[in-house]
């Protein structure tokens, strides 16, 4: 269908018709739309002035396609916009909603929320409760640490239910997501088209040994964020590498940031933790590597996890403050009939920690005196017979700041450090490394 046409359709198209809507923005002046909706809905209108939207944009399929149902699945790429703008847009005849186009670099005061380990609200009714709750906060956009849909486990209903489920924040605050082994390991029953199809990322990187589905790109990816540089990680390949090419690549994104007097802080974010004491336990491969780059690289503060459905926050490694958020509505604890974290000491790392369905609030501002801060708080959401805390759904458990950064080793305890892992094993934390004698 031409441009012209499209945009007939467009306005003679059945109101509020489209569903799955989400976006992401793919740059400083770049933002992307993605939903389901009929031949007809193909395009989205858009403008800086509420019912003003004289903008636009005509979708196409996306690449991979999702097959979580017929569909038609669309996305529309939208360039050339104004910095740090609000622009309200619509589908067809629906309901005008917003984005946003990142802040100016080295800008600061947004908000942030984080979750992993979703699934739907049909399957997991809190899941719809917490992301109602997620919406009435406004965030600026959304960190999604992996294990979204669980359709792999619950059908492919499952994945459209998600991503209409999800619309409570996700038509106006950005949906950055990192995929969990939930959308890759069960390639009879879900694989990766449902997810890269739906989302076009900032920055995109390939891991070797990707699952062949929704092969290739998209791995993970990065992107700068007012002061701050948000670096998304990988799954695990079944090989090892994905984790090794991604630290050589993490590395030199954060020498640039280092050097970039507009970024003060640099953030991780990816399904599998480094440090939890919880039914999953940290990775000790991924440990190594965020203690090595914490050592380097004095920006780097702040890691975020899902897999383990509990909530923890360590004191700082090598001056990484790591958090495991997978409380995103699938239900908490795990198999604990061992050890509940009521009656088991916690790890001397581990600063504080909770069984509670809820999501992470970070909220980045800079202070008069030009000193950059996070300020994070766990938010609880609906209650279960499994939790191990009470509190009412809304209210800020954990509260905790970042200041600035950290002091990062001297390239002379750089050196002592590597050759004590080389001959020894020993990692930056004095601990013996995997497979090491």
């Amino acid at each position: 269908m031409p441009p012209l046409a499209a945009a007939v359709g467009l306005l003679c198209g059945p109101a509020g018709a489209a569903d799955e809507i989400h976006w992401t923005f793919t740059g400083p002046a770049a933002v992307t739309v993605d939903w389901r909706g009929t031949p007809e809905e193909n395009a989205l209108r858009y403008g800086t002035e509420p019912g003003n939207l004289a903008g636009l944009a005509v979708a196409a399929p996306p690449t991979p396609l999702p097959f979580s149902s017929a569909g038609p699945f669309w996305e529309a790429r939208i360039g050339g916009l104004l910095e740090d703008t609000v622009y309200f847009y619509s589908i067809g005849n629906g309901p005008e909603h917003r984005f946003r186009t990142p802040p100016l670099r080295g800008g600061s005061g947004f908000v942030v929320f984080a979750e992993g380990d979703m699934g739907d609200a049909v399957t997991y009714p809190r899941m719809g409760l917490l992301q109602d709750l997620i919406g009435a906060e406004h965030p600026d956009f959304i960190l999604a640490v992996g294990d979204l849909t669980y359709g792999n486990e619950h059908g492919q209903d499952a994945v459209d239910r998600h991503f209409n489920d999800v619309m409570a924040w996700s038509r106006d605050a950005a949906y950055m997501p990192a995929w969990g082994n939930h959308e890759w390991e069960d390639p009879e029953h879900d694989d990766p088209r449902n997810y890269k199809g739906r989302f076009d990322l900032p920055n995109p990187r390939t891991s070797p040994d990707a699952p062949a589905a929704g092969c290739c790109g998209e791995d993970w990816y990065w992107f700068d964020y007012g002061n701050v540089r948000f670096i998304a990680y990988p799954e695990p390949s079944s090989s090892g590498a994905s984790w090794t090419e991604w630290a050589t690549q993490a590395r030199m994104l954060m020498t640039d940031a280092e050097a970039d007097p507009d970024v003060d802080f640099i953030v991780t974010f990816g399904h599998r933790p480094a440090y939890s004491s919880g039914h999953h336990v940290g990775s000790s491969t991924l440990r190594d590597i965020m203690d090595d780059l914490g050592a380097r690289y004095g920006k780097y503060v702040l890691n975020i996890a899902g897999h383990s459905h509990d909530y923890e926050r360590t004191s700082p490694q090598n001056g990484i403050v790591h958090i495991t958020v997978g409380t995103g509505g699938t239900g908490v604890g795990g198999d604990d009939a061992a050890c509940r974290w009521t009656t088991c000491p916690p790890p001397s790392w581990s600063a504080w920690r909770a069984v509670r369905t809820g999501a992470l609030r970070l909220a980045f501002s800079t202070a008069p005196d030009g000193k950059a801060r996070i300020d994070g708080a766990f938010v609880c959401g609906p209650a279960s017979l499994r939790d191990d805390v009470t509190c009412t759904a809304g209210q800020s458990l954990d509260t905790f700041s970042i200041e600035h950064g950290h002091t990062p080793q001297s390239a002379i305890g750089r050196i002592f450090r590597d050759l004590m892992f080389r001959i020894f094993g020993i990692t930056a934390n004095g601990r013996r490394a995997a497979n090491r004698p």
